[in-house]
């Protein structure tokens, strides 16, 4: 309970009232059924204190003085309190606002309760200075509100005068030091009544608030950016199904490697289903080696999740080649074939020859002559086989036969697969060319036999030659022979109908060379990227051509995904065994200084001693208190690094974005430093 001498000064309207009349007042109104003597003795009113200019006041005039009291201190005293504080907090303004209010409800007072204006005036005044001093924390806090209501329009409407733009700090804080000593002037002037010491001081204030404005500002923006930051990884984490520790983790392994959001998606994209955020760089793989050798959950997701992609790299790597170079064949399976079909032809040659008639061959054989007499080595042996042939079997005589030439021109083809000599070959060649020309005109409808014997004899040739086309050697073709071989291939020879099959042996014979290829380095990713792809582009031209570009493309891609697969996975196991060894050894006590008291004992003595063990003891209880949050947070890590959830990665995104500070927030600080500079005083 207040004293009689705290009430005055509280409600100094009632000094024309003596200290009997307000204590009368105020026992009457409010504490009627406290002994009087006892309510004097907590007001610190003596009977004998009385003001002698005073006079007494009726019982009407001290009820109605004690009602103002009442509605000042109560709910309607309140809203007084903040709206009249809202008005007058705010600057250069907030006076005529204030004051105008007032006379406005002296006004409207005089026109119903017969008073003069000046009465209701004072008494306005009287009500507003009471429901302030009644509630000061509502006045406070209205008052502030009323000052940054009336500053932030400026701020906003005039962002270079008071610290904002896109201006260095120092410009701006120079330009806000201007802008706060011209509202804090003002101000100070208009409330003082243009008081030169009040202006001075108001401007100077203004001045120095303004020229911290920025630098609060941004520090104000850069701290709710960082909140706003951390609660939009954290809903993006929640959504993920991860903590938001793991999420900042990755995203700053992430960020060393100097992946972007864009390279990180493009990369997992490219990698396929199998990619997991450990395969990025050489940070995530670090990080995810790291949880490969401590002991514990998150080493068991890591190391058994890289060991279980990696056991079906093979049946991958398989799967990408049936669906892009076709089903695998057996060169051998399908040569066996050829030769089948080229023995049905066999019965068609002796049909044609039972009724052929007898040929003249006998120009072949000049010519064979003439060759032979200037021929000599190789090529003129070669030639002299060639005319014994055309003879009559034990005689000199040609033979007009045309089973005969037949005979001589297949011992030729034979002769010719064999020999690498370019003299005997040139001959041979032409010989044979001689013999083949007169059977067309001794044994009709050869050529049409021929034809389709010719075609499987290219068939045969072209599942070897595509068995070679990915050597490394002097034997494989370079893409601009191998493109003319296929071009030529697919053209039908002689009185062939139709295109050739050439070109599709040749992609069998390449499609069975990937398979040995695939068979023989099974466990070397590394090897078998090498022998498929080569240290060149070659290969993949080769392989473009004979299978088409993209699904080349694709083939080399997902060599190259399993091979990064590969890498991630011995860079996280193969450092990791010694520092998994070791963590085991200390958690089974093995790691401890066997000499530790002796050692702790010489350099402190029995004190020394004592506090180290205490420190030991210490150290193991934090440990064993803290590893149980350690492994639940490197199980999370494990469980996010060997995944590529689109949530996941929409997650680490939301973490490596940084907002810009809020606008409006560097604003309101601005605001409410300047409305500090106005106000009363």
């Amino acid at each position: 309970m207040a004293t009689i001498s705290e009430i005055r000064q509280k409600f100094p309207q009632y000094d024309d009232m003596s200290d009997a009349e307000l204590a009368d007042a105020m026992h009457r109104k409010f504490y009627s059924d406290m002994p009087r003597a006892d309510f004097d003795a907590k007001i610190g009113f003596k009977a004998e204190q009385s003001s002698p200019g005073g006079r007494h006041l009726s019982f009407e005039e001290g009820a109605s003085m004690l009602d103002r009291e009442e509605r000042a201190a109560g709910g309607s005293g309140a809203f007084g309190a903040a709206t009249t504080s809202y008005l007058e907090g705010m600057p250069i303004a907030g006076p005529l606002l204030l004051g105008g209010a007032q006379r406005g409800a002296a006004a409207l007072s005089s026109a119903f309760n017969g008073k003069s204006y000046d009465d209701n005036l004072k008494e306005a005044q009287t009500l507003t200075d009471a429901a302030q001093e009644a509630h000061p924390n509502i006045s406070t806090a209205a008052g502030v509100t009323g000052a940054v209501a009336g500053t932030l329009p400026m701020v906003a409407a005039a962002p270079t005068l008071f610290g904002g733009g896109g201006a260095g700090i120092g410009m701006r804080s120079l330009m806000s030091m201007l802008g706060g000593g011209a509202v804090g002037g003002t101000d100070a002037a208009v409330r003082s009544g243009g008081d030169i010491d009040e202006t001075t001081w108001g401007t100077a204030a203004g001045a120095g608030i303004g020229l911290v404005g920025p630098t609060v500002g941004k520090a104000i923006g850069a701290g709710a950016r960082k909140v706003m930051d951390a609660y939009r990884t954290a809903q993006a984490a929640k959504a993920a199904g991860t903590k938001a520790s793991t999420v900042n983790q990755l995203a700053k392994a992430i960020a060393g490697d100097g992946l972007d959001e864009a390279a990180v998606r493009s990369r997992l994209d490219a990698m396929g289903l199998q990619a997991m955020i450990a395969d990025l760089g050489p940070n995530t793989q670090g990080k995810a080696a790291a949880l490969a050798a401590m002991p514990g959950r998150g080493q068991d997701i890591m190391r058994s999740a890289l060991e279980a992609r990696q056991a079906g790299a093979n049946a991958r790597i398989a799967n990408v080649v049936d669906e892009t170079m076709g089903r695998n064949v057996v060169p051998s399976t399908i040569d066996e074939g050829i030769q089948a079909n080229q023995r049905v032809l066999a019965p068609e040659y002796q049909r044609l020859f039972q009724n052929a008639r007898p040929h003249d061959f006998l120009p072949i054989a000049d010519n064979l002559d003439r060759q032979i007499h200037t021929l000599r080595g190789d090529a003129q042996r070669a030639l002299q086989r060639v005319r014994g042939m055309l003879n009559t079997n034990g005689t000199d005589r040609v033979s007009n036969d045309p089973n005969v030439a037949f005979q001589t021109r297949q011992a030729i083809d034979g002769m010719l697969e064999t020999e690498a000599d370019t003299k005997v070959i040139a001959a041979l060649s032409d010989a044979r060319q001689m013999i083949d020309n007169s059977l067309a005109q001794a044994v009709p409808r050869l050529k049409e036999v021929d034809a389709g014997y010719a075609e499987l004899a290219r068939q045969r040739g072209a599942i070897n030659r595509g068995q070679t086309v990915l050597d490394q050697g002097r034997t494989a073709p370079r893409p601009a022979e191998l493109a003319r071989e296929i071009e030529e291939g697919a053209l039908p020879q002689g009185r062939q109908i139709g295109p050739s099959a050439v070109p599709l042996r040749l992609t069998q014979g390449a499609r069975a060379e990937v398979d040995r290829i695939l068979g023989s380095n099974a466990n070397d990713i590394a090897r078998l990227n090498k022998l498929v792809k080569s240290d060149g582009d070659w290969n993949r031209t080769r392989l473009a051509q004979l299978f088409g570009q993209k699904k080349a493309d694709r083939l080399f891609s997902a060599l190259d995904n399993e091979l990064q697969f590969a890498r991630t996975r011995d860079v996280v196991t193969r450092n990791s065994e010694t520092a998994r060894r070791q963590q085991h050894i200390a958690d089974l006590g093995g790691a401890e200084d066997p000499n530790f008291a002796r050692n702790a004992y010489a350099a402190g003595g029995t004190g020394g001693a004592i506090r180290a063990a205490g420190v030991r003891t210490v150290d193991k209880l934090i440990n064993a208190i803290m590893g149980g949050r350690r492994e639940v947070a490197n199980a999370s890590l494990a469980d996010a690094m060997v995944s590529k959830r689109t949530a996941l990665v929409d997650a680490i995104a939301q973490a490596q974005r940084t907002g810009q500070n809020p606008k409006l927030v560097e604003d309101l600080a601005r605001s409410i430093l300047l409305g500090s500079a106005t106000g009363p005083r």
